[in-house]
């Protein structure tokens, strides 16, 4: 079962394709990796297909109603003045905290617990943002470049809850430089912004 599907977009910035006549569907339990340099309109797809932005022709379609999505993009989209925990406070319904408070333990966090975000390094604060998808399953999960800061074990349990989430049906759609081991397909942006 088709959960989104793309037909035939294009965007256009500032006079510059991005990208011109996409296609494609996201099917449940799949994983859809897409790639290509930068500039060539990566980030901006996740948001078309999130309905963030508007392509400049094609349409979206949400086949499945009621679809659960989660989204982390390039900004962490964390408080930087509260600390972490305080964060998760903020995200979380207390029904979905306790599962959030055990990923923040998993991710090596609590040491920094009653830190300042802002203080924290740029891998700490990327964990501290996965968390939002972590903790809260869903039927498409959309990560913009979600292993870039993260170590080796961080980058190795996002991979496994991946791999976990894809094999009881859930959908992912991501940006990455580095090919995780669930890809079902691909979809390689023209970098049309450096003609």
């Amino acid at each position: 079962m088709s959960l989104i599907a793309a037909n035939r977009i294009s965007y256009t910035i500032n006079n510059k394709k991005l990208f011109h006549n996409l296609s494609f569907t996201i099917d449940a339990g799949s994983a859809l990796h897409i790639k290509g340099g930068n500039g060539s309109g990566k980030s901006t797809l996740l948001r078309i297909l999130l309905g963030i932005t508007t392509p400049s022709k094609g349409k979206i379609e949400l086949l499945k109603p009621n679809t659960k999505i989660t989204y982390l993009g390039h900004k962490n989209a964390i408080k930087n003045y509260l600390t972490p925990i305080e964060n998760l406070k903020l995200i979380f319904h207390q029904s979905n905290l306790e599962s959030a408070l055990d990923w923040f333990q998993r991710l090596g966090l609590s040491r920094v617990q009653d830190e300042i975000s802002a203080n924290l390094s740029f891998g700490q604060q990327k964990k501290l943002a996965l968390i939002r998808v972590l903790a809260a399953p869903a039927d498409l999960i959309v990560l913009d470049e979600p292993f870039v800061g993260l170590d080796d074990s961080s980058r190795n349990l996002l991979n496994k809850y991946l791999q976990e989430s894809i094999s009881t049906g859930s959908s992912l759609a991501l940006t990455s430089h580095i090919r995780p081991e669930i890809i079902s397909k691909e979809l390689m942006l023209e970098n049309f912004s450096n003609d």
